[in-house]
């Protein structure tokens, strides 16, 4: 029953003196008009309860590398592997913006390559800077959606992108795409993000630049507070 919408499902029979013979009770008519509810409602519900299906998958990319500033700081200019993990935030239709977006759980996985980020992994060697997670159910309806993947430095494959980001631990985000859910896993047009000539982004210390140009600002007003004195 939908919220405001009366539920008048229940009926009472009412019977008149002297008419109480005139009307005889149809259980077929009342078999019908079931069916035909049941029917109604079905037809109602479907549409909510389909799911839409993605291949989560980046395996004909550049790859995606740790920029300058990195934290762990070792791994500057290192392309991504195992210690990071992965996932797309989304949105049903097309170009939604970011603040619609919500993390796909189905989605999480880690970057191809070794258990570690190391100097020597690329896309080219072992596969470092991509992922594959294959068909996954978004949870979303079928049809259009907004998609924008997000990385981060997760060893132990126990935080989210908002934890690391809050530890100033690696993190990135990509730009916003469109890309279409299908109803089934074996669908052959079932799309991944290669599909959707989805571009490389890097991963870097999350510390906003605003808070450099902030001491920064800070450090000179100090100094012209000295002279001033």
């Amino acid at each position: 029953m939908r919220h405001g919408v009366k539920d008048c499902s229940h009926h009472e029979t009412i019977t008149f003196p002297g008419l109480a013979s005139s009307r005889k009770h149809n259980p077929n008519r009342n078999m019908k008009n079931e069916t035909l509810l049941i029917g109604i409602t079905m037809a109602g519900t479907v549409p909510m309860l389909a799911q839409g299906f993605l291949d989560f998958s980046w395996t004909a990319g550049s790859g995606i590398k740790i920029g300058t500033l990195s934290n762990p700081s070792s791994q500057s200019g290192w392309y991504v592997a195992g210690d990071y993990s992965v996932e797309a935030w989304m949105a049903t239709g097309a170009g939604r913006p970011q603040g619609a977006l919500v993390p796909i759980a189905s989605t999480k996985t880690v970057f191809i390559g070794g258990a570690t980020t190391t100097a020597g992994g690329s896309p080219a060697t072992d596969g470092s800077g991509l992922w594959y997670a294959g068909p996954q159910d978004t949870g979303l309806p079928t049809g259009l959606a907004t998609i924008q993947v997000r990385a981060w430095y997760d060893p132990n494959h126990n935080t989210s992108w908002e934890q690391a980001h809050d530890l100033s631990l690696n993190v990135g985000i990509s730009s916003l795409y469109n890309i279409n859910l299908v109803t089934s896993s074996s669908d052959p047009t079932i799309q991944s993000l290669d599909n959707i000539n989805f571009q490389a982004f890097t991963v870097a210390d999350c510390a906003e630049p605003s808070t450099f140009a902030l001491a920064g600002l800070g450090a000179a007003a100090m100094l012209m507070f000295r002279r001033w004195k």
